[in-house]
């Protein structure tokens, strides 16, 4: 049988799994040992089994290369030891119950000894990696938002029993390796949300295409940490343009509503090395190098997430899935609704005490117009209850006047009561009133238009 592939880390050589199996018996977590080796009561891993480095893996050891006997030292008495491939198979659940979830990379370990013990253990030892895939998506904040397709048995008559436990084990280690190591998930929540309601209220499916994006571990480490994230999340993401489903991404590109005179076009989004100074204002977070500034045609983002949002928004928009209720523009700085807009513009995206729970704040910029800014404050189901979501879109222009202007999207049907309390959280009350109650303030050339 082939050996398994190169998703799972590097383990070591038989002889570092060794102990004594006088009896079994689980740990409190008090008693667990430190990370630096992993503790089944009388049974020792060294930590090399959890961490690894390399892209591939060696062929698996034959059973005759298991050691046949070391001595393990316990409170200060020595006891004699076996070769874990000669303990009863009516003992190996036993010490796979004593593994945590964090330790699943022991279970495999252990499972590569030889042949014959990786099919004793695969009872144990799936079940194993599905509950941890379960409970895996709630621990890095996508929640129900993201479903995964977990293979299961049986699979195709072609294959053999062993075959089908190698290629479950590999299917299900790739899954929460690159899910474990893929970085800040929680950053594609408010996207995410986005995708719900593009996809007509349904949440993500990722199966084995989605994790099959990246041919290597290598590959995959590569890649910018955002950018890694959104290749798997985005496979096979499709938009209705015209009563046809297109791909969202083509590899790289990402499909524009619009671009210049062109109507639904592939466009390369491009990595800044650096800060732009566009973005060096307290408005804006520290660059991140794991997701950095985007130039996307004309436009500059604050980071990668921030480019996907703003063309996921335009999607949502044209697509009639969230509606335009309220608008207005103010022109003269001496009002206070034009230097309230200012504020909420430099204010910090992750300033939590301006924008509330459930708020996520995306920037973009316009480039060779240096005064133009657009801001999008997304109020996703946190902030507005399940399934629904309000954005509140703020733009400051570039012309003689600099105008500002504030937009009011929701999903929310009239009369809209819950948009409005989360629109006056955040505008506050003057700005926010003004602009629900539908002021026409022509006289002091502040224009209300209400859709």
């Amino acid at each position: 049988m082939a050996p398994l592939p190169l998703w799972l880390p590097s383990y070591p050589p038989v002889g570092e799994i060794s102990g004594t199996f006088s009896g079994v018996q689980q740990q409190s977590d008090s008693q667990r040992q430190p990370s630096s080796q992993l503790r089944c009561a009388d049974v020792t891993m060294s930590a090399a089994a959890s961490e690894g480095a390399g892209d591939s893996i060696a062929d698996e050891p034959s059973s005759s290369a298991a050691p046949a006997a070391v001595n393990a030292v316990k409170g200060g008495g020595q006891r004699e030891s076996v070769p874990f491939s000669a303990v009863a198979a009516t003992v190996t659940p036993a010490i796979a119950q004593c593994l945590s979830g964090s330790e699943y990379a022991g279970m495999i370990a252990l499972s590569r000894i030889d042949k014959t013990l990786r099919n004793s253990l695969a009872p144990i030892l799936l079940p194993l990696l599905m509950r941890l895939l379960v409970v895996l998506l709630p621990t890095i904040g996508l929640d129900s938002l993201v479903v995964w397709v977990i293979p299961q048995l049986p699979l195709p008559e072609a294959l053999s029993h062993g075959c089908c436990v190698a290629y479950l084990i590999e299917q299900l280690s790739r899954r929460l390796w690159m899910m474990e190591r893929g970085g800040k998930w929680a950053r594609w929540k408010p996207v995410l949300e986005m995708l719900y309601l593009l996809r007509g209220k349904r949440p993500l499916v990722l199966g084995d295409d989605n994790f099959g994006v990246f041919g290597s571990r290598a590959a995959f480490m590569s890649e910018r940490e955002a950018v890694r994230q959104w290749k798997i999340l985005s496979w096979g993401v499709t938009v209705n343009q015209g009563g046809q489903q297109r791909l969202l991404m083509d590899g790289d590109n990402i499909l524009l509503h619009w671009y210049g005179h062109h109507w639904y076009t592939y466009q390369p989004p491009t990595l800044l090395a650096s800060a732009s100074p566009l973005f060096r204002r307290a408005a804006f977070d520290a660059f991140d190098p794991t997701d950095p500034p985007t130039q996307l045609a004309s436009y500059l983002y604050s980071n990668y997430t921030s480019m996907v949002a703003f063309e996921l928004f335009r999607w949502l928009t044209n697509s009639g899935h969230i509606r335009r209720i309220k608008s207005c523009s103010s022109f003269r700085r001496a009002y206070a609704e034009y230097r309230r807009v200012g504020e909420l513009q430099a204010a910090s995206p992750s300033d939590a005490a301006q924008w509330g729970a459930g708020a996520a704040v995306f920037n973009e910029m316009m480039e060779g117009w240096r005064g133009w800014h657009c801001r999008l404050v997304v109020l996703g189901s946190e902030a507005m209850g399940e399934g629904h979501m309000a954005v509140i879109r703020l733009v400051r222009d570039s012309g003689r006047t600099s105008d500002r202007s504030v937009e009011i999207f929701t999903t929310e049907s009239a009369p809209h009561d819950h948009t409005r309390t989360v629109v006056m959280r955040v505008l506050g009350d003057h700005l926010g009133g003004n602009v629900w109650d539908e002021q026409h303030e022509t006289d002091r050339e502040i224009i209300f238009v209400v859709e």
